[in-house]
């Protein structure tokens, strides 16, 4: 999953290192739900977002069993932790024992 509207040449250079995939745009918080049910295998976002822009989907995401990660640290994603509500870029991983964190870093 891809943002709709905020591609970026950091995202770009990110998914070179992916394994043959297929991206799907789509906005807002509608990317981690596609990863929760299992329509998606992952959800990348280099680009700006707020807390509030991914709080509940990161939520609904791990009930489901997703693991959402910052990059490029691999650090889990926490909130209200840092001065402003900016989050880092991060990751969102449907299938966790798949080894996404491998196989990105190995290219």
């Amino acid at each position: 999953m891809v943002s709709k509207s905020h591609r970026d040449a950091a995202l770009d250079a990110f998914l070179t290192h992916a394994p043959e995939h297929e991206t799907l745009s789509r906005g807002s918080s509608l990317k981690f739900c596609l990863v929760a049910e299992g329509s998606a295998d992952l959800y990348p976002r280099t680009g700006p977002t707020s807390e509030w822009d991914t709080a509940a989907g990161h939520c609904v995401a791990e009930q489901a069993g997703a693991e959402v990660y910052t990059l490029p640290e691999w650090a889990p994603l926490r909130y209200n932790q840092k001065a402003g509500l900016l989050n880092p870029g991060f990751i969102v991983i449907g299938e966790p024992a798949y080894g996404w964190r491998d196989k990105l870093q190995a290219a």
